[in-house]
Parts: C-alpha cells; structure tokens; sequence
C-alpha cells in the first residue's frame, strides 16, 4: 500500500509544479502465474518473452507468488520461454499483446528435467484477470477482414460489449459511438496515445482513413484505470502498425460506383420511376503500405498512403418550395404593380426564377398556404401550392491525400524510439454534408489539412522498472466557407428569409446561410512521462504529462440579417405576409453585430497513480487515484458568465468562471481467478469495478456565448400586435448596434464545473472449449452535473410579462442535468481459429435521464425543460434521447480449407475454385430512439416559449392521431375564431379549416389552456420509434503468387456489401415529426418522409499484400 501512497504524493508534486494532463500509455503488458500441473504457484522460475516481429527480448523472474510480469509492450505476437528447476522448459508461441491493456497467461510446468521442454501456441481467448476495468480490442487480422466501409476501424467498435451506434443525434466530428449509458459527446479518442479529440464539437478531430494502417484498436467502455482519463464514455486508442524484422506489405485500389448501388429509400418513392433520379458517381481510392529492417533487430520502418478521387454527383437534402401552380401564382403577381409584386419578384430571385422546376426531383404536394390579402382580387381565395423537392445531382470534389511513416529503433536492449508523421488534406465542394438544404448560388464547401506528430522513448531501468515518455503535436485546420460563386451572388449579403407557419408545412428558409463561414485552426502539444515500479506483489503505474492547446475559431454571426415571418394578420400565412411586406404578428427582424474570430487557448492538466495489488495468486486488487484539471474556454470572451444567484444583474456586469479544482477520482477494481472449488480450472474470472471519470468542457459552447449578448449585438425589431411590423425588408438596416439590456443572452454560469460519472460493474467470463469465450457483466453508470440548458427569465403566465420586465431572455448553460444507466452487457468471442473468428454483443440497457444535450436532440422540440422554473428539470426525468433498450452485433470471419487432391492437376484445380476464399460481414440491430409528443410553435402555458409544450393524455384507448384543441388556438377557415373552453377536432381543422366539437374523452390527446407547466402534460420521451438494422457483407477469394516463384505474397480480390438487404431505417436522424399541430397533414408521423436515404452499396478491391 505505501507504494500507492508515494505514487499519489509524486502524481499531486507533479500536477503542482506545472499545467499537465493525462498520460495514457499505447504499449501493452503481459503477466501472469506460473503453475505446476496442481495449480501451484512457482516462485523463482525464469521467464523470457520475445517478440516476435522485432526480435526484442525481456527478462523477469516469478515473485513469492509465481507471478511474473511485463510492462511497456510494444502491441504485437510474443513467444514466452519459461524454465524452473525440476520441471520441463515450457514455451508458448504467439500470444498476442493488445496496446494499453493487461494480457494475461499462465503457464503451466509439468514435472521432469529442464533440458526437456513443452512448445503449446496460445491460440485460445485470453481472459482478463488482471483488473476489473471492461475494455475490448480489434485486432489487425479481424480490421483486414471485415468490411468497414467508413475505413475508419472505430466502426468496428460497434460490435463491443456496451459500445452502440449512435444512430440519432450525432453531434459530434468523426465515426461516433455510445458507451455505457454516456452521452456520445463524452468520449476520448487517441492515435498512439496522441490526443485526436475535436475541441469543437467532440469527436475526432483527424480520422486517417488507409486500410492496413492499424495494427489494433483498442476501447476502454468501463472503469479504465487511473491513467486514462477525460472521459465518461469510452477511451478509444488507435495504434499504428511499425516494421519488423519481415518484409510486408500491400498495394491496393478499392472501387465503388452508383452503378453498383441500389436506389436509395429516398429516391424509390418518386413517381414515375427514372433512372434519371438516381445520383452518379465513381470513387477511386488507391494506395500501398511497406514495412520492414533497415537493420534486422535494431532499426525499423513503416510507411503508408491513400489517394482517394471522386467523380460523380453529390446528393441534397429535400426542401419545400413551392411548385408549378405556386410559381405561376407568384409570376401573375409579380407581373401587377405595388408593394405585391415587388416582393413576389424578390421572392422568386431567391428561388432563383424558380429554375428547379427544370430539374429538382418532385416528392409530391406537402402543403397549400394560403395569402389573404395578397391574393388578386380575381381570386381571393388564392393558394400558394407546396411540394417536397429535392436538388438532381450536383458534381462533386472530394479529394483526400493521406500518409504516414513510422520509426522504430531500438539501439540497446533498455531502449526503444518511435517516431510516426502522419499527413491529411481533404475537402468537399459542394458541401451537402453542413448545408444540405442550399439552393444553386448559395453552396459552401468543406476542408483543410490536418497533421500528427510523436516522439516516444521507452527506457527499461531494470526489469522491474520501466519509463515511457512521449511528446506529440496534432496539428488541424478545417473550415466550412462559401464558394466563389456564392460570394459572386447578388443575395449573398442578403438578408435570410424565414417563412413559419405553426401547423404546416412552409417554404424552406431562403437566401444565404448565416452559419458559414465557422471552422477552427486547432493545436494541440502533449508531453507526456509514465514510470512502471513492480516491487514484490505490488507493480504501481504513475505518471503526468503537460497538454497545451492553441485553437482559433471562426464565429458565424447573423451579419446579414435574418427575417423571419409568422402567420396570421391580413397575409393569413408567413408566405401571405411577406407578399404584404409585413413580418405578421411576431415575427421579427433580427441582426447581430459580434466578432467572427475566438480563440480559446487552453491548459488540459492532469496526473495519476495506480498500485495493482496481487493479494494471492488468485486474486488481484487495483487501487488508484486521478486528478483532472482543465482551463475554461468561456474566459477568454469578455463576458464569460453570469452568476446563477443574480441572474438580473447588468447585462454587461463581467462574471469570469471559477476555477475547477476538485476533479480528483478514485478507481477501485478487483479480478479473481478461482482454482478451489467448482471452477477451479482457472478458466472463470470474476471482475468488478468502481471509479469516478470526469468530461471535460468543448468550445462550442464557447462560440454560442460569442454569437449572443452580451458578447455580440443582437437587435432584435418586433410586434405582436396587428400584421407586425410593416416595411420589412426595410428593416435590418434600422437595427441598431447598441446593447440592449433586454436583449437575449445565451451564456455559462459561473460555477460551471467537469460533468463526472460515478461507474460500478460486476460481471463473470468463462473460458470454454473451442476457444470461445462469454461474458456477462452488470454496469452502471451515474451522469452527475452534466451540461443542459436553464431560462433564467421566462413569461409569468400570471402577469403576461417576463420574471424580470427590464431583461429579455436570459439562457445560461451549467451543470443541471442527471443521468442513471443500467445494463446487461454480454459478449461472446472466439479468437481466428481453424478458420473461423467470432465477436458478438448483446445489450439490455435502460438510460434516464432529465436532459440528454445542450442541442436539440431529434424527435424534441427543444432542450429546455417543460417547466423552466429553477429544478423544473426533475419533472423531465424520463428516457434518454440516447435510450435503447436492446442492442446485439455480430461479426464473423470464416476461412475454409477448401478441398484437397493427391493429384497435383487435380489438387491445383480445386486450390483455385475451393480454397483461399473468405467470407466476412458485421450485421447491428438496435431498438428505436425515442420521441417527445410536443406542441412546437404554440404556447399553451403562458411562459413565452413556444418549444416546450406538450398536450395532455385525453383517452389513452382513443387513436394516437385523434386530438382535442382549445377554441382559444384556433379559427375556421373564415378566420373566425373558435370558443375557448370548447375543444375542436385538431385534424379537420388543419384540414379544412372546419370546427368540429369533440368530446375530450372521445380523443388521445388534449389541447388546453394552461396557466404555467401543469404536471399532467405528457412526459418527455414518451413516443418509441421503429428500430434500425445494419448488414454488412464481404467475400474475398486469394490468389497466392506460388506459381510466380513469390512465395509470401497473394493477389486479392474482394467484393463487400453495405446494407445487402436494402433496408431503409425510418429516421433515425430525423425521426418521424410527432408535432400535434401537424395532425392531418401529410407529414405528421409520415414515416416516408424520414426514411433513411440509405441504399445497398457495393465496392470491390484488387489487393496486393506481401
């Protein structure tokens, strides 16, 4: 125990000395009991392992206990050689040493002279019996095989115990996974130890992509030990492959094309069918690997690289616009004269003439608007038709250079250096991917470049004493700007048109998008030291490390304006208003003078000590502590905060976030092997685990306070009364750009602090004959002070008027939301064997919580609470937005012998047709995320939002699509208003403006009037939406280069399949739109309209490996 206490007393002296962060270590260790044939342990006996990719050899003897162990592994096979006095020699070949994870082994001696010896290969799954964290690896032989076809090895990650899709409601940069009940967000993602985190936004920041790069992928889903920190979620640890003392290799060109690929769920539902719909393009990516001495058992080389190239069409999101009797109602009105006309013409400048009419692919009618009194006066019942429209193809750049070289020299036994360069430049034009409902001469595009670069330097003291030390830069700039001919467009500095109607669908916004340009230059300098002490029964890991980033964002403002217009008045609908040069009641004007750069420079501090404590030969005890300390991004803006007890005080009175000095976290794990009793084979270990982790702060939050007041002018022209406010596209240059204390403020309490889970699991696996192994593990995971939104200075139902009548808004994110997991989580896997390899995963999981993101997850209305007062949040205490109940993957890898001949003839016939094939696939099946049945756009309770209503349960045997709204919301189609008290059918309503009495128990759902948040409305997260399923296929037939006299090489030809079913998801991203207000239209809970635009795809690779 004193060395865990020396350990902590040197991590704190560090983390005082100077700014320093986590040290997470991409080397591996093997350790375990040497035995004799009855299960005792051996003390004194010699072991030796020896790598067998480099030649490199260790040392080390067993303890009082029989244990030996290895520290510091480079990731790779290993022959272990162990020898004691009166026992046979034992040797074992091929135990494979996963990077940043304990391997276990344990030889067993049989009795008689030492000149004798026993050779096994350790061909069966190596259990965990060295701590009671949960991890899982893919290793390279699995990432060659499967198809990936992102070629990004996290996907795979997917088939882990506890690690799921993330199939709604990405948020973050990169391939992204949920672990274990936390949030996607809260995850920490590493190349070789090298931090590759997004500051932005989570996620990762570079994503090398080049097939047969990796050597391992490696993630901790629960409890990792002390040394890995910044994460709630799971700590991913991509590791690159190095030379050795062979000669390998690969060449390749991977293939796919539109040709290949079914039509899209998207695509298929458009009538008549046209082959014409479908979006064309090639993809060529090409490259080599090659690695090997350059002095055999000292100095090493490695090196790749990918060219990808992309010819062909791009594919846009649908918009709503209007159709060919709506085009030729706005050009019958723009060729009168007035204030109509001109703005029927200004608005078909921005369709641009309506031109898509030519060439947009037609979904069919969504909505019909109607103008009041901006129809002729020959047709004063005039409509505006709607339709569901999407872009045809638009040709795209998408190039992407990626390379890497890796050093390995090892001049002495005590010493080995790596240094690994890695290169990245890609982009998109045009960019549908951020900007997908843009219309041709307001596209954007995507890209910079990126690099990655680190020293390392292991020093072995004495066996029983080892260093690590790594210096590393991640280097990025990634932006999302306008074209040229964007910037050429005479709108471009045009205001936005926002047309909103509140139950049904309208025109897409229109113009220039004010979200661009944003992107963000990114450094990030690590130097990072490890030392390993085995001393006895005890091996403490202690170590710290300085982490500096340097990142500079551009801030997109509302710089041009926005104008939004609402319904009602004499224009009757949003569209009828603009007609009328009017915002209609409530809508507004809006425009925001801020600056458009932030650089959040930061400190990522931390350090940390572990003792694993082996207590008896069977049982191992981890104990350990880390202590986290990141710097606030949100104080380099001149207003950071406000303080949550005086949310009033001065708009411009400056709070700076405190300090966050308590992120300390204790990890208690244990594993036991048992050899008494009914397992005493030593092939069950039971592992259990307890341990605080801790988030760290990402910067968009940040760059939301620089885009609001006080840090940016927001003026804000506005009228509730009557048409609005008239002259509107007049308006923005009256905006003033003057503080005004009741502008809204988006901003941070000050006493914001790292979000933190408090992690338990207890779980069992079991090693069975055919080298399969199951686990079955219960794991919780408690969300504590995880960000979420409050409203400081909402609507009083009681007054009419906001808490504070001086101020407006006043929005301020902070710690206020909880979360609780509980999961099955069960795996079962069977190493490369005879041909076959299988990894699967099963999940039965519940997550609550009482907010699941600063940002509006799909299928809500908003991430506020339905009751904005202070802890009004716990009555949103329900299903996550991030929920799923069931969640199993499976991937295989099946090699088969083929058949064999006695006749040489015969046999190389039956070579070519019978062996060296493979068949490989990866198939997800997870159940539906869930969705809050909300009333967005229309306030029932009085305190001044309009996204977080929700309706209360009339009669629950009644039609889900039945509902019953208050005669205060609604008119008939002669603008007569119905009788409040009384309740009308929603559904005819909308659909012909009729005000049918309903009887509130004859429906599902009830519109009233609320006088503040009533605890009878609908939960949050109520509605369960349909499941999505993944199938992924791959065969792939070698062809050896034998008969070329190339005896280690093969030809590889392969053909994989995405979605080989041609299953198209409803959602799940968006999911189906569950606003009541849409009852009756075609959109509500249209499930058509949301299905995946995702297709079968094909690709094929031609292979050369070596």
């Amino acid at each position: 125990m004193f060395l865990l206490l020396a350990g902590i007393t040197v991590a704190n002296l560090s983390s005082s000395l100077c700014p320093t962060a986590f040290a997470q270590t991409s080397l591996g260790a093997l350790t375990g009991i040497v035995r004799d044939a009855s299960g005792a342990a051996l003390t004194g006996a010699q072991v030796r392992t020896t790598s067998l990719a480099t030649g490199e050899t260790r040392t080390a003897q067993t303890s009082d206990i029989g244990a030996y162990r290895f520290d510091g592994l480079p990731a790779g096979h290993y022959k272990l050689h162990v020898e004691a006095a009166g026992f046979e020699q034992f040797e074992v070949n091929d135990i494979n040493v996963s990077p940043s994870l304990v391997v276990s082994y344990d030889p067993v001696l049989k009795l008689g002279q030492v000149s004798e010896s026993v050779s096994v290969t350790a061909d069966q799954v190596l259990l965990n019996s060295e701590n009671g964290a949960l991890s899982g690896d893919i290793p390279s032989e699995a990432l060659a095989k499967l198809p990936i076809f992102t070629l990004n090895p996290i996907e795979v990650l997917t088939t882990v115990p506890g690690v799921q899709l993330v199939s709604n409601s990405n948020f973050s940069n990169g391939e992204s996974i949920q672990v274990s009940g936390a949030r996607p967000r809260a995850n920490n993602y590493m190349i070789d130890g090298e931090e590759i985190n997004d500051a932005s936004i989570g996620g990762q920041a570079v994503q090398p992509q080049i097939p047969d790069m990796y050597a391992d992928t490696v993630v901790y889903t629960h409890n990792a030990p002390a040394e890995f920190g910044r994460a709630s979620g799971g700590v991913v640890n991509l590791i690159t492959k190095g030379g050795t003392n062979s000669f390998h290799g690969s060449a390749w060109e991977l293939y796919s094309g539109s040709g290949l690929n079914a039509t899209d769920g998207q695509t298929r539902q458009i009538t008549p069918k046209d082959h014409g719909n479908k979006t064309r393009f090639n993809q060529h990516q090409y490259g080599f690997t090659a690695g090997g001495p350059i002095f055999k058992d000292k100095l090493f080389a490695f090196g790749a690289a990918q060219w990808s190239r992309f010819y062909g069409n791009e594919q846009a999101a649908q918009v709503q616009l209007p159709n060919a009797q709506g085009v030729a109602l706005l050009q019958s009105l723009a060729a009168g004269s007035g204030t109509t006309a001109t703005n029927a013409a200004l608005l078909l400048q921005y369709l641009s003439n309506a031109s898509y009419l030519n060439n947009f692919l037609d979904f069919g009618n969504v909505s019909s608007q109607s103008l009041g009194a901006a129809c002729p006066a020959s047709s004063p019942d005039c409509q505006l038709g709607i339709d569901l429209f999407r872009r045809p193809g638009v040709p795209e750049q998408n190039p992407d250079t990626q390379w890497t070289y890796r050093i390995d020299y090892t001049p002495r036994s005590a010493d080995t250096f790596t240094v690994r360069y890695l290169h990245d430049r890609s982009s998109l034009t045009p960019d549908f991917f951020a900007n997908s409902t843009s219309l041709p001469g307001f596209d954007t595009y995507q890209g910079g470049p990126s690099e990655l670069g680190q020293g390392t330097w292991t020093h072995i003291f004495a066996p029983s004493l080892l260093n690590e030390f790594r210096v590393a830069e991640t280097r990025l700039h990634f932006y999302f700007a306008p074209l040229p001919s964007t910037i050429a467009n005479p709108l471009y500095t045009a205001p936005t048109l926002t047309l909103g109607n509140p139950n049904s669908p309208d025109v897409t916004s229109l113009g220039f998008n004010q979200g661009f340009p944003q992107g963000r230059g990114q450094d990030m300098y690590q130097f990072q030291d490890t030392i390993t002490w085995t001393r006895g029964r005890q091996t403490l890991r202690m170590g710290a490390d300085i982490g500096r980033r340097i990142e500079k964002d551009l801030v997109s403002q509302n710089a041009n304006g926005t104008l939004t217009f609402a319904a009602g008045g004499s224009g009757s609908t949003a569209e009828g208003n603009f007609l009328l040069n009017q915002l209609g009641p409530s809508g507004a004007a809006t425009r925001t003078f801020g600056s458009t750069r932030m650089d959040p420079h930061s400190w990522r501090s931390g350090g940390f000590a572990q003792d694993d404590i082996k207590v008896t030969a069977d049982l191992t005890v981890n104990l350990g502590i880390r202590y986290d300390y990141f710097t606030s991004p949100e104080n380099i803006l001149p207003y950071p905060a406000i303080d949550p007890n005086n949310p009033y005080a001065p708009i411009d009175t400056v709070f700076k976030v405190s300090p966050d000095t308590k992120d300390f976290a204790p990890r208690v794990g244990f594993a036991y092997t048992p050899h008494n009793g009914p397992f005493s084979d030593g092939k069950t270990v039971v592992r259990g685990g307890f341990g605080m982790f801790y988030d760290s702060d990402f910067t968009n939050i940040a760059l939301n306070e620089a885009q609001s007041a006080p840090n940016a002018v927001a003026g804000t022209l506005t009228s509730t009364k009557g048409n609005g406010l008239a002259n509107a596209t007049g308006l923005i240059s009256q905006i003033p750009d003057k503080l005004n204390p009741r502008s809204s403020v988006t901003s941070v309490v000050k006493n914001l602090v790292a979000p933190y889970s408090i992690e338990y699991n207890l779980g069992v696996e079991h090693q069975f004959p055919w080298q399969v192994a199951v686990s079955a593990t219960y794991v919780g995971n408690r969300g504590v002070k995880l960000f979420a939104n409050q409203q400081y200075n909402f609507f009083d139902p009681n007054t009419g008027s906001r808490l504070n009548p001086s101020r407006g808004a006043v929005n301020a994110r902070g710690n206020f939301a909880d979360s609780q997991y509980n999961g099955l989580e069960v795996g079962v896997r069977r190493n490369f064997v005879h041909g076959l390899a299988i990894y699967g995963s099963y999940t039965y999981s519940k997550t609550l919580d009482d907010g699941s993101e600063v940002f509006t997850t799909s299928g809500q209305s908003t991430s506020y609470d339905a009751d904005l007062a202070p802890g009004g949040r716990r009555f949103d205490w329900g299903n996550s937005s991030y929920d799923h109940r069931h969640y199993a993957a499976i991937t295989y890898v099946w090699s088969p012998t083929g058949l064999r001949s006695d006749n040489k003839g015969t046999d190389a016939v039956l070579s070519a047709i019978t062996r060296h094939w493979t068949i490989s696939g990866a198939s997800r099946f997870q159940s539906g995320a869930y969705s809050t049945v909300n009333l967005g756009g229309l306030d029932i309770n009085g305190d001044g939002s309009n996204a977080n209503d929700r309706p209360l349960v009339g009669n629950p045997r009644a039609p889900f699509s039945t509902v019953g709204i208050d005669g205060s919301f609604v008119s008939d189609a002669d603008n007569n208003p119905g009788t409040p008290g009384t309740y009308y059918d929603l559904a005819a309503n909308n659909q012909s403006g009729a005000l049918n009495p309903v009887d509130p128990n004859s429906v599902h759902w009830l519109v009233p009037v609320l006088s503040g948040y009533s605890r009878q409305e609908i939960g949050r997260n109520s509605y369960l939406n349909p499941g999505t399923m993944y199938n992924d296929v791959a065969l792939e037939k070698a062809i050896p280069t034998s008969f070329l006299h190339v005896e280690r090489g093969q030809f590889v030809l392969r053909a994989e399949a995405q979605n080989i079913a041609n299953h198209n998801n409803v959602g799940p991203d968006p999911l189906p739109n569950i606003n009541l207000l849409f009852v009756g239209t075609p959109t509500f809970l249209n499930t058509e309209q949301v299905r995946e635009a995702n297709n079968r795809a094909l690709r094929f690779w031609a292979k050369y490996t070596f």
